[in-house]
């Protein structure tokens, strides 16, 4: 009778030692960023020429958008590790939600990864563009240099390069670098009530040099035709003492209704001292440099769009950037940044001009 409860306090003993390591294994992080910029916009005169003041979470040319999260890390033996991450967007400037208003707008999935075999994602997650674009431009897709924020024409909002950034049910497969080489793969089934989104990325990273290319689609769930074909090319290289960055992109048979993917905007429609047409094209570039300098970090570039109907009306659309960021700490910055807009819509645009200031905290 004493052997069987000395054989079970041991089993239960190992039982306990066996959890506690399980834990031991398994991480969990709460997390969150906090961004605000004060902005001044200066409407083009045949916008109306106005000067606007605004206080704007930082996911409107800041350095990141507002957010809090839960990320969640287990390991399963044998280099397999699942992992998970749920991520709210706000805007910090009213405490709204952002992204529509969903409770995890900006990540939502879980996911294995191995070292050998790469990672599978399933869940609300960036679309491949995003993280090819952000190789593009000074900061990663941020402040005013970022060729993602789109304008406001004549009171219509209009993308400027596509970025939607998100896709719905998206399922992800990436494989691990193979002597600095990667790809990766996404697919949204689009579930009878959008498109279905297709993505597709290979890249390189080695030393100074980053690269990628990524192309996505749509396919309409009424007609079976794609659309909606965004191909993206970012690179940059570290010299040390400046970093040069640059990229296009090319966009071809636009539409409004997709639901899901690279473009989910409701408007596509352009107007300029050309007349008013519907865009079913838009060709991208852009071109700078990052300068660090101690905590400073300094970015200029010069980015550049043109429009174009099925029937060949275009127009265009450019804009010079300069900003900085200081580092007050690993964590905490303080940027401030100009821009100014060039080319056939100029005058027809709220976003003229730009001038920011703002500061931005993480934990």
């Amino acid at each position: 009778m004493q052997t069987r409860t000395i054989e079970k306090a041991l089993l239960a003993a190992a039982a306990l030692l066996a959890a506690g390591a399980s834990q031991a294994q398994s991480s969990v992080t709460l997390y969150g960023l906090i961004d605000l910029a004060v902005d001044n916009y200066k409407a083009g005169s045949a916008a109306g020429g106005t000067n606007v003041w605004k206080l704007n979470d930082g996911v409107v040319n800041g350095l990141n958008g507002s957010r809090w999260g839960v990320r969640v890390g287990e390991d399963l033996g044998g280099g397999l590790r699942a992992n998970a991450v749920l991520e709210g967007g706000l805007s910090a400037d009213t405490g709204a939600l952002g992204q529509g208003g969903l409770a995890f707008g900006r990540q939502a999935y879980v996911g294995l990864s191995s070292a050998s075999f790469g990672e599978v994602r399933l869940g609300r997650q960036y679309i491949l563009e995003d993280s090819t674009m952000g190789l593009s431009n000074p900061f990663g897709n941020a402040a005013v240099n970022n060729q993602g924020t789109g304008v406001t024409n004549l009171g219509k909002a209009l993308p400027f390069w596509l970025n939607a950034p998100r896709a719905n049910n998206v399922i992800q497969y990436q494989t691990p670098s193979m002597g600095g080489f990667y790809a990766a793969a996404q697919l949204a089934p689009g579930e009878a009530t959008a498109d279905r989104f297709h993505g597709t990325k290979f890249g390189f990273s080695s030393g100074p040099l980053n690269a990628a290319v990524s192309y996505e689609w749509n396919k309409s769930r009424t007609t079976g035709d794609n659309t909606n074909k965004s191909l993206t090319i970012g690179a940059n290289y570290n010299f040390g003492v400046l970093k040069v960055l640059g990229g296009i992109q090319r966009n071809d048979d636009l539409t409004t209704t997709a639901g899901n993917g690279a473009f989910t905007g409701s408007n596509l429609s352009v107007t300029s001292g050309k007349g008013t047409f519907t865009v079913a094209k838009i060709d991208g570039y852009t071109v700078g440099v990052e300068i660090p300098v101690g905590a400073l970090t300094l970015g200029i570039n010069y980015s550049g769009v043109k429009y174009e109907s099925a029937a060949g009306q275009d127009v265009t659309l450019g804009k010079a950037a300069f900003a900085g960021r200081y580092g007050l700490s690993k964590s905490t910055f303080l940027y401030a940044g100009f821009s100014v807009s060039t080319g056939d819509l100029k005058e027809y645009i709220t976003e003229n001009r730009v001038v920011q200031a703002g500061l931005r905290m993480a934990w």
